[in-house]
């Protein structure tokens, strides 16, 4: 589930909207999600440097993921640190598949990390075309870690600094 908005209130206003898409396709209560999600922040904030979120629980009640994403053409305030954040990715998963989460973790971080990947989403045209290309970057992310595992790729990234996702979302015309 993608959105697209012009705006929010503030961060609890985004998990509040995310957490209703997420209860639709997890078949959960809102509020459920919600408060997990917002007990976890508490604990220490999802956002990143680079002005976006990562908002994430595991529950036992959940039997497989759920993820929302949400662009903000205007960003909001995230936390008392005072990051702004204008893309969110939230996950809520079960809690026993602690490895499935760490990876859609990981994959979110790195898509959320490339400055030209962020660029493009923030002028998808709609839901559909963000979704798209999110659905490619993270196959590219996949592929990359199967030729060459995870511990050398990151590696690889932390010392040349490479973008290697703007390349995908370079093939996305709008």
């Amino acid at each position: 589930m993608i959105a697209i908005a012009e705006r929010a209130e503030n961060a609890a206003d985004v998990i509040a909207r995310l957490s209703e898409k997420l209860a639709a396709l997890l078949a959960v209560h809102a509020e459920t999600i919600q408060q997990a999600i917002l007990d976890r922040e508490r604990t220490r904030t999802t956002a990143l440097a680079n002005g976006a979120a990562i908002p994430h629980c595991r529950m036992p009640a959940l039997s497989r993921f759920g993820i929302a994403v949400m662009v903000l053409q205007q960003p909001v305030r995230w936390d008392d640190n005072g990051h702004t954040v204008d893309t969110v990715v939230m996950i809520a998963g079960p809690s026993e598949n602690v490895p499935g989460h760490l990876r859609i973790l990981a994959n979110s971080s790195q898509l959320l990390d490339s400055p030209g990947l962020r660029s493009k989403l923030k002028r998808a045209p709609d839901a559909r075309s963000a979704y798209d290309l999110i659905a490619a970057a993270e196959e590219a992310v996949e592929h990359r870690r199967s030729q060459e595992g995870m511990l050398r790729e990151l590696r690889r990234d932390q010392e040349n600094g490479a973008d290697y996702l703007s390349t995908v979302a370079e093939k996305f015309d709008w």
